[in-house]
């Protein structure tokens, strides 16, 4: 689903940004993915996957992204995009709906996380994401991944199999 508020943008080009993030989170021997914001056409933050740097779990390029983000997003987030090379996960669907940021552009489908169906079927996250689009560039960001964690984007591909 892409809602009409996203016509225009240029996508690839954002995506293009997170993809400079993944490509350094993977030179750094982390899980090479990356993500920006996006506000009124120009990135506001970023981030990178940063879990053995800080050695902490929970330091996922999204909400990295987010936390790097200008204070403008705050009270300017209903134009809030969030573009990342790979689905969020669960912990990252949530910090992007208490961001209050409707939009989510992604890369690679993770077909473990599930995302997908947690908005669908959840009516509070429902109401917070107006957009839920993937595939941007896909095939870039698989490249990135493949050459830093081969097995990770073959789990992710196939579902945890």
């Amino acid at each position: 689903m892409l809602d009409a508020a996203l016509d225009g943008l240029n996508l690839e080009a954002f995506m293009r940004e997170a993809l400079i993030e993944a490509e350094a989170a993977g030179q750094a021997g982390e899980l090479p993915i990356g993500a920006v914001v996006v506000l009124d056409g120009r990135v506001i933050g970023r981030g990178r996957a940063r879990h053995q740097e800080f050695q902490n779990q929970i330091r996922h390029a999204e909400l990295n992204a987010i936390l790097d983000a200008e204070t403008s997003l705050f009270t300017e987030y209903k134009r809030a995009i969030l573009v990342t090379t790979a689905e969020p996960c669960p912990m990252c669907l949530g910090a992007v709906v208490m961001a209050d940021i409707p939009h989510i552009i992604f890369a690679i489908h993770d077909q473990v996380v599930h995302s997908k169906t947690t908005i669908e079927v959840n009516p509070y996250v429902r109401r917070h994401i107006k957009s839920y689009h993937g595939g941007v560039l896909r095939d870039e960001a698989a490249d990135i991944f493949a050459r830093y964690k081969p097995e990770d984007l073959k789990y992710i591909e196939m579902g945890g199999k």
